[in-house]
């Protein structure tokens, strides 16, 4: 089972052509813990090397991330970031997967090596301005 989505438009100058916008593969999805469900979006990040959202997110679901493993990355600007990781479900489109995923002080969510390649395959079709994820 696949679910597609287009491409999102950023405004933002490209460098390669004229327009005055950019194409990002961020796509909608639900976090879901417990009983509680947010919905949000997420950034398909290839480069990541697992899935980060919010912690901002951890705490409107409930989630007490004091007791949970903690870890310590770069971001993408080097800057170091502390996060706990957690168990969520990810729900995109109908199809919802168990995952493990890092709570930060970040303001956007991205979707990683860990916590998401690893549960789907992606297919990234810029020419047609269209994300496919497979669930495997």
């Amino acid at each position: 089972m696949s679910v597609k989505f287009p491409y999102r438009k950023i405004n933002l100058q490209n460098p390669f052509s004229s327009k005055q916008f950019i194409l990002r593969p961020i796509i909608p999805l639900s976090i879901k813990y417990k009983d509680k469900a947010l919905r949000f979006e997420a950034l398909i990040d290839s480069g990541a090397d697992f899935s980060i959202f919010p912690t901002e997110i951890a705490r409107k679901l409930g989630i007490i991330l004091k007791n949970s493993d903690h870890i310590v990355f770069a971001g993408a600007g080097g800057n170091i970031i502390n996060g706990r990781k957690a168990e969520v479900f990810l729900e995109i489109g109908l199809r919802k997967i168990q995952a493990m995923v890092v709570f930060a002080p970040v303001e956007n969510g991205i979707l990683g090596q860990y916590g998401f390649f690893d549960l789907c395959k992606i297919n990234f079709n810029l020419k047609n301005k269209i994300i496919e994820v497979e669930f495997v």
